[in-house]
């Protein structure tokens, strides 16, 4: 593939353009606001620290839910420095090793205090899951106290 832009790769190799994050495509206010967040705060340290592993954090940290800001990250550094559409990337090869990676640090990242405390507050139990052969039980918690008072009027 051709160059897209020899002049700003020429510029860059000199040091007379310094890129900011906000140059990079894909990145906007919002994206920088949240890089910003967790210490990242030029390209270089972008790079640095990788798509994958800046998206990891952030979702840890709660900022993100949307796997999007994984493609824009992932195209934002691919090819350098002009960079992909996020939507070409959501839609390449290159989108089922990302989600197996990110799969894959989810597992092994141990729920926090806080996560389990929220488990247990909502009611649901997380200690005893259903297992495939075993009879499903409704626990007495989740079942609405108005549903046994409730009978239908039949004539």
């Amino acid at each position: 593939m051709p160059d897209r832009n020899p002049k700003v790769r020429r510029r860059l190799a000199a040091g007379k353009l310094r890129l900011r994050l906000c140059d990079l495509r894909n990145l906007g206010p919002r994206s920088v606001a949240l890089l910003a967040g967790i210490g990242i705060h030029t390209p270089e340290a972008l790079r640095q620290r990788g798509a994958l592993e800046t998206y990891l954090v952030l979702r840890r940290s709660g900022a993100i839910r949307s796997l999007n800001l994984l493609w824009a990250l992932v195209g934002a550094l691919e090819p350098w420095p002009e960079g992909r559409d996020w939507r070409e990337v959501a839609a390449s090869d290159a989108r089922l090793p990302l989600l197996l990676a990110v799969d894959e640090a989810d597992r092994e990242v141990p729920r926090s205090e806080r996560e389990i405390k929220a488990e247990r507050a909502s009611g649901i139990e997380a200690e005893s899951p259903w297992v495939p052969g075993l009879p499903f039980e409704v626990s007495d918690r989740r079942r609405p106290r108005h549903a046994a008072a409730k009978k239908k009027n039949r004539p």
